[in-house]
């Protein structure tokens, strides 16, 4: 996008007059709300009375896995005449950069070596990194396989086992962690006795409200999956087969009431919740929390089942690329000192609280949680979506295929709007009720948007707020929330640091994905009420907000 110095200067100009540091609670963010939006930004409200076809089906993410490349190989090793290589997908605290790239040297001093197989080729390591759930997506979608997959814990197997993916454990444990609540520490007594989690303690802290904890996405994190598996088995007294009975699943949609937010992954929840500080706790593995800057007033309590970084090999591994998954697996016991650099094996005594049998659990805890994770409550959300000049071409063809895979995973008992904004705001659609002629009506809306103009976020973010709150004035048992969808940084309007206050002090979770690049402005406008931020190509658009959608709506 373009940055015109012109456009710069207007925003100056604009939001010279307003300033939100005085506003400190919601009746004053309300009513400065109400001000600027009568008075300044004054948005048009032609509604699309356009109605597309639907779909009655309801939308699989395994239906919308990106291309495998989206994931960067961060060790690549190619197939030849000389060379056997394995590729691995890895989780995300391993097979990144820094502190998380352990397989990364792993790999790269193995490969090195030139281990030559009986085959008389040389057995080379690639690594693919790619977060446990979505890599267990892929081998559930029979979709680019891979020949091996280190998910953070063993419950990825035991789930893909039970739906018949065929997996060989080849090591239990080659970087050993443990998954914990990470909690300030002036509330650790709430939750502990000793340094042990108390489950009991947090479960009827968390319900009764007096405890704001913060977890992620069980389809996606390890970490969250855990954490997920271990609240069913307590609610269930410890009975595995009881863990997805009626009265478990009532005890935790009552738990989930008193859970303000679910993030995409631990980065997520750790940039949205750590610089506002108003959760008292939120999970995350113990290799992350060490390294993580910003930490220094919390305390980490284990919990759940280990997080050592089984190693798999799968059914597209042959008998010689097993044979270097093996001698990789050795060649890390014989380099253990290697994890401790990097923050792993560091918690040995800890075991895990508990073990399942069934690996179907997993998948069935999931699907509950999708069914419970709203605590009861109905959400109205509004869309907000950029129609802005950069997003010609394949970026808002890409959003309206997103858009229209999105609207699959909405629930009918849920309440869905529209805003667009380019340099003005338009609201498409009111927020009403997702039967199918709103549906109809937020598809029309979507496969009739054209981009142009400028980029006015944050007025379209305040729009939006504004038409939730009306919302709410008749449908209190709401659950409010906005997901905006942009690519670029705010340029017209009002500025972030004019109207921070205002959105913070209404209490809407802002969500948001930027498209191709790295967005400062939306990062600190989802930042502001613990929401998540996410990055996406356009290829993966669709894959991305899905994922948002399943665990928000």
């Amino acid at each position: 996008m373009q940055r015109l110095i012109g456009l710069t200067v207007a925003v100056s100009l604009l939001t010279a007059c307003f300033d939100s540091n005085n506003v400190k609670d919601f009746v004053a963010a309300e009513k400065r709300l109400t001000d600027i939006i009568e008075n300044t930004i004054q948005p048009s409200r032609i509604e699309n009375q356009y109605r597309a076809n639907i779909q009655l089906s309801a939308s699989n993410l395994l239906e919308l896995l990106p291309d495998i490349n989206e994931y960067a190989r961060s060790v690549d090793a190619r197939d030849s005449s000389q060379v056997e290589a394995v590729e691995i997908f890895t989780s995300s605290e391993k097979g990144g950069s820094g502190v998380d790239g352990i397989y990364v040297d792993l790999a790269n001093q193995y490969n090195s070596q030139r281990n030559r197989l009986p085959n008389g080729k040389i057995g080379q390591i690639a690594i693919r990194k790619i977060a446990s759930g979505a890599a267990a997506s892929f081998l559930l979608a029979n979709q680019h396989v891979p020949d091996a997959y280190s998910p953070s814990n063993l419950l990825w197997g035991q789930m893909l086992a039970s739906q018949g993916v065929d997996l060989t454990l080849i090591d239990k444990a080659t970087a050993p962690n443990v998954a914990g609540v990470v909690v300030q520490k002036q509330k650790v007594d709430q939750i502990s006795d000793n340094g042990q989690l108390n489950l009991q303690k947090l479960l009827t802290a968390v319900t009764s409200g007096e405890f704001a904890m913060g977890y992620t996405n069980p389809y996606q994190s390890s970490t969250g999956l855990n954490f997920l598996l271990t609240v069913l088995h307590a609610f269930a007294q410890g009975e595995e087969r009881q863990m997805l009975d009626p009265d478990v699943a009532s005890a935790f949609e009552a738990f989930q009431r008193g859970v303000p937010f679910v993030a995409q992954n631990t980065l997520q929840m750790r940039e949205a919740t750590v610089n506002s500080g108003v959760l008292d706790a939120f999970v995350m593995e113990y290799q992350t929390f060490i390294n993580a800057n910003g930490l220094g007033g919390y305390e980490f309590v284990p919990f759940g089942v280990r997080h050592d970084s089984p190693l798999y090999a799968t059914a597209e591994a042959s008998d010689d690329e097993r044979l270097v998954l093996t001698q990789f697996a050795q060649f890390i016991k014989a380099n253990a000192g290697i994890a401790k650099r990097y923050g792993f094996a560091a918690n040995p005594s800890y075991q895990s609280s508990y073990e399942l049998n069934d690996g179907a659990v997993i998948l069935n805890a999931q699907r509950l949680w999708k069914d419970k994770k709203s605590g009861g409550r109905p959400i109205a959300a509004m869309f907000v979506a950029d129609v802005s000049g950069s997003m010609d071409g394949d970026r808002i063809r890409a959003l309206r295929v997103a858009m229209t895979e999105a609207a699959n995973f909405i629930s009918s008992r849920n309440s869905i709007g529209l805003v667009t904004f380019n340099d003005t705001v338009n609201v498409d659609l009111p927020v009403r009720e997702f039967g199918l002629q709103q549906k109809s009506q937020f598809l029309g809306s979507v496969e009739r948007m054209s981009a142009g103009g400028g980029t006015a976020t944050n007025d379209a973010i305040l729009v939006a707020a504004y038409d939730l709150l009306e919302f709410a004035k008749t449908h209190p048992d709401h659950k409010l929330t906005i997901f905006v969808l942009s690519d670029g940084e705010t340029r017209n309007g009002l500025a972030l640091s004019k109207v921070d206050k205002v959105i913070q002090m209404l209490q809407i979770p802002i969500h948001s994905i930027a498209y191709g690049f790295e967005s400062s402005d939306l990062k600190a406008v989802s930042s502001l009420v613990e929401a998540s931020y996410t990055e996406s190509s356009t290829g993966s658009a669709a894959y991305q907000i899905g994922n948002l959608l399943n665990a928000q709506m």
